[in-house]
């Protein structure tokens, strides 16, 4: 093991001993080895004490990852160079770059004050900042204070930027942290949708029946809609989606090559659809009990 620091310095070596193990175990690939091993530095620069020998925390990992790639694992001569050159280029960024608390403490600030301007810029970072601010977003979970920041405001769009997919840059895509991003998002937003009263809540049941069109988000975003509550246009906004999906399967002799998900998502959009329209009817003055 390298040479000690900080406390939390001495975790993150450990940590990365921990990897080589399993990788010694052969339970990992050298992919996840080297996404493990970068989330374990993006974790560490977070709260980076300024005493420790932060580019010998990059000569450690790139020799773990030099051991791990010999020929009796994994025999990858290119996986140590590529780690090496990603953990520099991490470095580069941090240094250039303002933290992500200081971030999240001037919008709030700013939010407090109701500063519309402040809402743009919400919606501007949940919807690129995963590319215009790599290096504050590429650890694991790190886009949690700024999605948790947009639901204590209730500012919906920045949540539907944040996981709408037509942008690349959105900073809770499927993949960001291991997947989790995306349905903690979502989360929110159907926490704010299930508020009959607030102008808000409105927003957020539009939001997540617009986000039913994308093969993305389709069954996540259906599964979370509060039906009782859904409008008569939003209803029927509902119904056109479900129509293009239904004609994007295509018909019954082609549907073995469709994917089991899209199947999936057809029967979660279907099922929201008739719940949507049996709360109408119940809701409605000739219902009877």
């Amino acid at each position: 093991m390298g040479s000690m620091g900080s406390p939390r310095y001495t975790e993150t070596l450990e940590a990365v001993d921990a990897i080589r193990e399993r990788c010694c175990q052969r339970e990992m690939t050298p992919e996840q080895f080297t996404a493990e091993v970068t989330d374990v530095f993006y974790d560490y620069l977070v709260d980076e004490d300024p005493r420790d020998d932060v580019v010998g925390l990059v000569d450690y990992c790139v020799q773990v990852a030099r051991e791990v790639c010999e020929l009796t694992l994994f025999a990858d001569r290119v996986l140590p160079h590529r780690l090496d050159h990603q953990l520099r280029w991490i470095l580069d960024q941090q240094g250039d770059a303002e933290t992500l608390g200081q971030v999240v403490r001037r919008l709030r600030v700013r939010l407090e004050q109701n500063d519309e301007l402040a809402k743009i810029d919400l919606v501007e970072l949940c919807q690129h900042g995963y590319e215009t601010h790599q290096g504050l977003f590429s650890a694991v979970d790190t886009e949690r204070e700024i999605i948790d920041l947009a639901h204590e405001f209730r500012v919906v769009p920045a949540l539907d930027a944040a996981v709408r997919p037509t942008s690349s840059g959105r900073l809770a895509n499927e993949e960001k942290s291991r997947g989790k991003a995306l349905p903690r998002t979502l989360d929110l937003l159907a926490h704010i949708a299930n508020d009959p009263r607030h102008p808000s809540g409105t927003l957020a049941r539009d939001s997540l029946v617009g986000l039913c069109a994308y093969g993305e988000t389709a069954g996540l975003a259906a599964l979370r809609l509060p039906v009782h509550l859904l409008s008569d246009d939003q209803r029927d906004r509902l119904h056109e989606i479900y129509v293009s999906h239904e004609d994007a399967i295509g018909p019954e002799v082609v549907r073995i090559f469709i994917s089991e998900q899209q199947l999936r998502d057809r029967e979660i959009l279907r099922s929201a659809l008739w719940q949507a329209n049996d709360s109408r009817h119940l809701s409605s003055p000739e219902a009877t009990v």
